[in-house]
């Protein structure tokens, strides 16, 4: 016996097969999404709310600014998700307010959750080395390198690598790191006349490495510079 199918029937049975298709297919997670557009709204309050202060070398933020973002940043957490790109936020607040245990704490929670945010592991690795834990400053740095191996910025983790063997007073490993950043595009006019380089200059433990590449890769001006 033929049966015949009517478009009512043939409406149905395609509905239901969308409905199937559609059965196993979980929901889009919109966390991530959220979480950038919160990212960008606090980043640019926290960013009119404070400012670089050039003869003092530090940043001022108005009052109440940065509890304000870091409240918000906390709260978007309990009630949708955990990110890293706003822990990161929360810890970039807190370092401009000066509170830099707080700071270190939410970068750490920021490479928790994505251990290949490399601008969290740089600012880690900054305070690390300004707290004089150098194991931890390395470790961070070493991080950087691995993870911003190519490009306009690939010196960067070799650069402060060797930073931390200077901090150590370490002349094989500060040679070593040097070259490396070289390499890789990194010029010695961008540290010229600065604090601690002077002072890595002035260490004795480094004095002829550091002259040597000097001499090689440096105008006598960046050599002046840091006398």
């Amino acid at each position: 016996m033929h049966t015949s199918v009517t478009s009512d029937t043939r409406l149905g049975m395609w509905i239901w097969w969308i409905a199937l298709s559609w059965a196993d297919k979980p929901l889009p997670d919109l966390g991530p999404e959220l979480a950038r557009v919160e990212w960008a709204r606090l980043d640019l309050q926290l960013t009119q709310g404070c400012q670089l202060a050039p003869l003092l070398g530090v940043v001022t933020c108005q009052d109440g600014v940065v509890d304000k973002v870091v409240a918000r940043i906390d709260a978007f957490s309990r009630a949708v998700v955990r990110d890293a790109g706003l822990e990161y936020l929360a810890g970039l607040a807190y370092r401009y307010d000066g509170r830099r245990g707080r700071a270190r704490r939410r970068y750490e929670a920021a490479v928790a959750l994505d251990p290949t945010y490399d601008a969290a592991w740089y600012d880690l690795g900054e305070l690390h080395l300004v707290g004089g834990r150098l194991d931890e400053a390395e470790a961070a740095f070493a991080k950087v390198a691995e993870l911003v191996a190519d490009g306009e910025k690939a010196w960067v983790g070799p650069w402060r690598l060797a930073e931390v063997a200077a901090s150590r007073g370490d002349a094989e490993a500060f040679e070593t790191h040097i070259k490396a950043a070289l390499q890789d595009g990194f010029t010695f006019r961008s540290i010229a006349g600065l604090p601690n380089w002077k002072a890595f200059y002035a260490d004795p433990r480094l004095r002829d490495t550091f002259d040597k590449l000097l001499t090689v890769y440096a105008t006598p001006e960046v050599r002046n510079s840091l006398r």
